[in-house]
């Protein structure tokens, strides 16, 4: 019988997924930019795309697909109101995956914020995404990587008998256990990964962070979820559970 202790490892953050009272569609118009605000395009890029926009069609992005990485929105402009504001966003130019558009009081204090949802890559068994979180006024609100808190709150231990490959995750105390056989695949994991997904969500006015924990390119122990806080004027992970079978 041989163990191995494993814990997580982390890299590039990956995700995606959104869902509130006023939510976007994705319309793909094009438009030339306002006056004063990119009115001229960069020689690189091209006039801009309507992505998304809510119900009410009082937030929409729009986006610049760059010439030379044509499958990449290379920056993004977001109108409130009839206001607008470009970032320096990225988001892929396929139109599965245009962003994502939230309205709600994340903090309860009575005001609603905008949540943004991106994906900066997808692919077999890839998800890159990021979120955002506005005010009214374009004022942004950080939000923390969900990454280095679950890697502090979650291990991974593995058994090897024979043909059995037998993983425990323990989870704040919570134990959840898995079992694969050795030939259910030729590319095992040295280390479990959670860089390669990562998907952003809105449940019950509540944002949160979904990460698959990867043992293999196709098998996962489940996902961890994590809830934030507003804390110390961000958003900081708070609480982290598992959901056992991964959710594509």
């Amino acid at each position: 019988m041989k163990k191995i202790s494993i814990v997580t490892m982390v890299g590039a953050i990956l995700l995606s997924g959104c869902g509130a009272d006023n939510q976007s569609s994705s319309p793909a118009n094009t438009y030339e930019a306002a006056s004063g605000l990119n009115a001229t395009p960069p020689a690189t890029s091209t006039l801009n795309t309507r992505l998304s926009e809510t119900s009410d069609q009082k937030i929409a992005i729009y986006g610049v697909r760059d010439k030379i990485q044509k499958d990449i929105f290379s920056s993004l402009d977001v109108e409130v109101n009839g206001e607008m504001k470009t970032f320096n966003w990225s988001n892929v130019a396929n139109p599965s995956f245009y962003p994502q558009i939230s309205v709600v009081d994340l903090d309860a204090d009575g005001e609603d914020e905008i949540i943004i949802i991106l994906t900066k890559g997808t692919g077999t068994g890839v998800h890159d995404s990021e979120v955002h979180v506005l005010q009214s006024d374009f004022t942004e609100i950080l939000v923390s990587d969900p990454r280095k808190f679950v890697l502090s709150h979650i291990k991974v231990d593995l058994k090897t008998h024979k043909e059995i490959r037998q993983y425990t995750v323990s989870v704040d105390g919570q134990e959840h256990s898995f079992e694969f056989s050795e030939s259910d695949s030729n590319d095992w994991f040295k280390q479990p990964m959670v860089q390669n997904i990562l998907r952003f969500e809105i449940q019950d006015n509540q944002l949160i962070a979904e990460l698959p924990i990867q043992i293999s390119t196709s098998h996962y122990l489940g996902d961890a979820i994590v809830r934030y806080a507003f804390v110390n004027g961000k958003w900081e992970p708070s609480k982290i559970e598992m959901a056992k079978g991964y959710s594509s």
